[in-house]
């Protein structure tokens, strides 16, 4: 993969990825921002303030203006928010560059965000709320964060609440903005078929105006110590039980990170993989099982969730730590670790086949870990992980002690769960 990172004078950091013969372009302008950079009272403020960069500009002063224009040239174009970045990208053909990078700078930037359209948007971002609480998914998870990080910022939603969403004021987006959307705090990432000549040219002209202040700190989550496995219950008339399970691990600058995404891989990437196999295969018990290993800058977890029965909740959460606690004990076979490797470099391979992807793999590394890994870097890395790797890491993993597990659905045994995780 062929890519260049530069940084202007304001401390924007610039990432450009020519893709000879590309029909595409994709535009990413990245913050580092999100809900752990914000207060409690605060908090959905970054989320909301996402969804508002699209409601108006000095030049294209209405939401539709702004929509129609992109449409009009049938770009593809969104807006995210997560716990420690915001992004907006839109992709189009190579031959709309400017266009579409234009228009994404401008919304990025002059967002005049009118009192009108911040009253409507309330309205929008509390029925986004009341969706996922209706969702008995997100539910188990939110009622998981919540329990393990009670009182730091990891336990708040990304959207915030319904009344701090609703006291949110145009003041206090434009203070927010003018605190974290600065040059050392934005990511522009252009990937496709464009010369890096003209990438550099519209950022050098459109983005070295932006303050070189330094941004508002990331709040940090600090870890409690977790001496025994912990379960929470939540009762809710469902027609499905889902499960939960995180253990505490490490965080992002962990010099097992890599090794540990291997060992979710083993887990849960792909019909082959171990839980896949006991879980759906032989057990029948769900139709979804998965894993992550979710990585922050003061901390992190390994996850797994699966959806099954009421009554079977308890036997579910057995096996999958029997799945865990094998990777400790019993060497993973040469064949099986080839086939893992083998399956983790051609799904690299395949998500990098178009501009946006490419863009999205860019920005996502340098927003993260302030330095980017090629795919040929990560394949020699992962080369040389063995089975005494994956069993040394799986035991920093799955500590037992430091297992949480939330499940959600009517009539739940509970004691029946802590004598599983017994």
């Amino acid at each position: 993969m062929r890519f260049n990172k530069t940084a202007l004078k304001n401390g924007v950091r610039v990432i450009t990825a020519p893709m000879a013969g590309n029909p595409t372009v994709t535009v990413m302008l990245s913050v580092n921002t999100g809900s752990f950079y914000e207060a409690s009272a605060e908090s959905g403020l970054s989320h909301f303030l996402e969804h508002m960069c699209f409601k108006g500009t000095p030049t294209r002063p209405t939401p539709r203006a702004i929509t129609t224009e992109l449409d009009s040239i049938g770009a593809i174009y969104n807006a995210y928010t997560a716990q420690e970045v915001t992004g907006y990208w839109a992709k189009a053909d190579a031959k709309h560059f400017n266009r579409i990078a234009d228009i994404i700078g401008d919304i990025f930037k002059n967002s005049t965000f009118p009192e009108k359209e911040i009253e409507l948007e309330k309205g929008v971002v509390c029925g986004e709320i009341d969706m996922y609480a209706d969702d008995p998914q997100e539910k188990a998870s939110r009622a998981l964060a919540a329990h393990m990080y009670q009182g730091q910022p990891a336990e708040r939603d990304i959207l915030g609440t319904k009344e701090t969403v609703r006291a949110i004021t145009r003041e206090t987006l434009m203070a927010y903005r003018k605190s974290q959307y600065t040059g050392p705090n934005v990511i522009v990432t252009i990937a496709g078929g464009v010369s890096e000549a003209d990438m550099m040219d519209w950022v050098t002209k459109n983005l070295s105006d932006l303050s070189s202040d330094k941004p508002r700190p990331e709040s940090l989550t600090i870890e409690r110590e977790q001496k025994s496995p912990e379960v929470l219950i939540v009762d809710k008339d469902t027609d499905q039980a889902h499960v939960v399970m995180a253990w505490r691990t490490f965080r992002r600058d962990h010099p097992d990170r890599h090794i540990a995404r291997l060992v979710k891989n083993i887990l849960k990437g792909g019909m082959s993989s171990r839980l896949f196999i006991r879980l759906r295969d032989e057990m029948g018990s769900g139709y979804y099982v998965s894993a992550n290993h979710a990585l922050h800058t003061s901390f992190g977890y390994f996850g797994v969730a699966t959806g099954t029965t009421h009554v079977r909740v308890a036997e579910i959460v057995k096996a999958v730590i029997e799945e865990a606690e094998k990777l400790k004990t019993e060497p993973i076979t040469k064949e099986e670790l080839d086939k893992v490797k083998e399956f983790m470099r051609a799904h690299r391979l395949m998500s990098l086949e178009t501009s946006d992807d490419v863009a999205g793999y860019l920005a996502e590394q340098e927003a993260f870990d302030g330095e980017i890994i090629s795919p040929e870097e990560f394949e020699a890395i992962f080369g040389e992980m063995t089975a005494d790797d994956v069993m040394r890491v799986a035991k920093i993993l799955f500590d037992r002690t430091k297992l949480t597990i939330a499940a959600i659905g009517r009539g739940i045994d509970r004691e029946a769960v802590i004598k599983a995780v017994s």
